[in-house]
């Protein structure tokens, strides 16, 4: 299993960027999605397996949280999923969840924070079409 990993500090667009694509991959891929269910915390999180070219594919977009993290990277492998996409807040070591992601081959992305000459939504877009293209 691989895991494609979107960390950053708190309330920089984690969650809206894996939002974005999910959107890329369900309907607009054509992927299926199996089972999206919400999350606690922000309104916005949620999870999911998507079946996608022969893939399956599971989003995570809850990253504040180590244990609920770990749990679920283990979850999906025991789904034999074949890749994760998952966000994970760096304001705190998240020792478990980083165990978690470093038995598995991981590719992590830093979050394009938003400032001056980046809004925030090409920030999203294009963290989104990165993570995409890692796919």
């Amino acid at each position: 299993m691989k895991i494609i990993v979107l960390q950053g500090m708190p309330k920089t667009g984690k969650t809206t960027t894996l939002n974005l694509v999910y959107e890329l991959l369900v309907p607009g891929g054509g992927g299926i999605s199996t089972n999206r269910q919400p999350l606690s915390g922000d309104p916005h999180d949620f999870s999911d397996i998507i079946l996608w070219n022969g893939n399956r594919i599971a989003i995570f977009t809850m990253g504040d949280f180590s244990t609920y993290l770990a749990n679920a990277i283990y979850e999906y492998d025991r789904q034999n999923c074949s890749l994760v996409i998952c966000a994970l807040s760096t304001n705190t070591p998240k020792i478990r969840a980083n165990n978690a992601i470093n038995q598995f081959d991981s590719v992590r992305i830093n979050k394009t924070i938003a400032d001056d000459h980046i809004s925030e939504h090409q920030a999203n877009t294009t963290d989104a079409q990165t993570i995409f293209n890692l796919i």
